[in-house]
């Protein structure tokens, strides 16, 4: 049973690679929110924003977009290939172990993506 090995080592490097995009992501998330945060908040407090004020926050905030466009696209891969791995399962008619973890991250990277991008559009909006 080669193929079904492979198979299921497919499976198993999906979800480790998958689980370790995620969670960079998640990281990298968190460092940007502070950031921005930090920066809006120091500009509140000051009476007169410079132009290396708003620099530094529209860096940030695009760099928030990038990472928003990157999730976007790491959904579209992530479900492309548990896709296909789900009909090479089929195939073989089994259920192997993590499929199904593969499913839930997936549909977790492109939550992921979803608040991203809503966060970028909002941003958007403000700015217009």
């Amino acid at each position: 049973m080669p193929e079904i090995d492979e198979l299921q080592s497919l499976i198993n490097k999906a979800v480790r690679d998958l689980e370790k995009s995620h969670e960079k992501a998640l990281k990298d998330v968190e460092k940007m929110k502070e950031t921005i945060n930090r920066l809006e908040l120091n500009m509140s407090r000051k009476r007169r924003t410079t132009s290396k004020d708003m620099d530094a926050l529209n860096s940030a905030i695009q760099s928030l977009n990038e990472l928003s466009d990157s999730q976007i696209l790491r959904s579209e891969r992530a479900w492309e290939e548990y896709e296909k791995l789900e009909r090479d399962c089929k195939v073989h008619t089994l259920k192997p172990v993590g499929i199904d973890n593969l499913r839930v991250l997936c549909k977790e990277t492109e939550e992921l993506a979803a608040n991203l991008l809503c966060f970028s559009l909002a941003h958007f909006r403000r700015k217009s």
